[in-house]
């Protein structure tokens, strides 16, 4: 704009009548906004007649050069009332315009017919003073934060307590409804922003970005952002990324099932290179040791009297296919670690040892000691692996020392029955 700071905002309306500090102040909804109502520390309550405004908006130009010569509009109050016995600190109108509640620090909040300003209803409970009031675009609930550290939920039917919540750890001071009315958004004196679940009146979301406290919420029409505006004089805009976030999950859920339906087939396969690798991608250690396993039974099943060569050279593989054993000796770093993580895990179950000790010797027999012990999670691997292999291994020794006492005793029966069969042999020919 070419046009001067000064002249860019003018002062059209001045409404000049309370006295005391002026708290609150609301606006009508509605698209011609006919009137506007503020609350005070002076108590009372005052709606402001707006129509001489209209001049203006259907005129602007000529009507803004007749408010810079003759100066602002002086606007009446239609009536005016105490509402409460303390001050006055928040004042919000009902969709529709056709009542408005007020919050004070009377600890109490109260429900008034716009068009007369009779009282409609007074909802009390909370132990310390309102701080701000909000009806929901959708039900007939308005909420109410206070100083006593709560948000509470009324129905405007009965104006009964239906819920309180609680988590901030001071005081409540600003709240607005989000979600189609399905949620709440709270700022408090703790420097929190809180978003809750209405229904199940659980925090899903705790917000912790200013260093102060949080004195009021601004949201856009539709929702996608939300200003916050605190004591530390900063205002912070936040974006509601719930629909991206929903998007970004079902895009990963799809990506999971189509992986894990390439696994299955490469399995049916038998195409051992390519399951390794996605079963270590998708995180799925479970199927990892089932392909291992599968691989040295096959190994230990296999038919020794097979001549051919690349039966001989399958045998010397590690786990049981040369693809395999190349699939390990060639992983990133990070699957390698991750990798290790499980064979830590497998090798702590006896039953699934063999198949972690011979992951681990693959994994030894492949890499260099310096590429090992450059993993992130080295020392605590080794750490883990090396007091159970050192039992599995004192177990081994300890069978094969057993192995020896019962071939030695089956030697002693095969002596023993030839020392029988010649006493017999001697007893026939006498």
């Amino acid at each position: 704009m070419d046009m001067p700071a000064n002249q860019r905002i003018t002062c059209i309306a001045i409404a000049v009548g309370h006295t005391q500090a002026v708290g609150a102040v609301c606006l009508a909804l509605a698209d011609d906004c006919p009137f506007m109502i503020s609350g005070s520390q002076d108590r009372t309550v005052k709606m402001w007649d707006l129509t001489p405004l209209r001049a203006i908006i259907d005129n602007p130009e000529s009507a803004l050069e007749a408010v810079r010569e003759s100066g602002p509009i002086k606007l009446r109050s239609k009536y005016t009332f105490q509402a409460h016995e303390k001050d006055i600190n928040s004042i919000c109108l009902a969709p529709g315009d056709k009542m408005f509640a007020t919050g004070s620090q009377d600890k109490t909040a109260k429900i008034w017919d716009t068009a007369t300003g009779k009282p409609l209803g007074s909802l009390q409970g909370h132990k310390r003073g309102v701080w701000n009031v909000a009806f929901s675009p959708v039900d007939r609930v308005i909420a109410t934060t206070s100083g006593d550290r709560t948000v509470k939920l009324w129905a405007l039917s009965d104006y009964s307590c239906l819920k309180t919540l609680e988590g901030h750890t001071n005081s409540v001071l600003s709240v607005e409804f989000m979600t189609s009315g399905t949620q709440l958004m709270t700022s408090g004196s703790d420097g929190l922003l809180k978003l809750w679940n209405i229904k199940d009146s659980d925090c899903v979301l705790t917000l912790d970005k200013h260093e102060d406290k949080i004195w009021t919420l601004a949201k856009q029409r539709d929702e996608k952002f939300m200003a916050s505006g605190g004591a530390d004089s900063t205002i912070y805009i936040w974006q509601d990324t719930t629909q991206s976030e929903i998007d970004r999950l079902h895009k990963e859920e799809a990506e999971t099932i189509e992986k894990q339906q390439a696994l299955d087939n490469f399995l049916v396969a038998k195409d051992y290179r390519n399951a390794i690798t996605l079963a270590l991608s998708l995180d799925q250690p479970h199927r990892l040791l089932r392909i291992f396993s599968d691989l040295m039974m096959a190994v230990e099943h296999r038919d020794t009297s097979a001549t051919d060569d690349a039966e001989d050279s399958e045998r010397s593989a590690i786990l049981g296919s040369l693809a395999v054993d190349e699939v390990v000796a060639t992983l990133a770093p990070d699957q390698l670690n991750r990798l290790l993580g499980y064979v830590k895990n497998w090798n702590t179950n006896g039953k699934f040892a063999n198949v972690a000790q011979a992951v681990l010797y693959c994994i030894l027999t492949r890499y260099t000691t310096q590429t090992v012990l450059e993993l992130p999670a080295a020392k605590d691997l080794i750490s883990a692996l090396l007091p159970y292999s050192e039992r599995h291994y004192t177990r081994l020794d300890n069978l094969l020392t057993d192995s020896f006492i019962v071939d030695y005793t089956l030697h002693a029966m095969d002596s023993l029955s030839l020392i029988t069969g010649d006493s017999d042999d001697e007893d026939d020919e006498e």
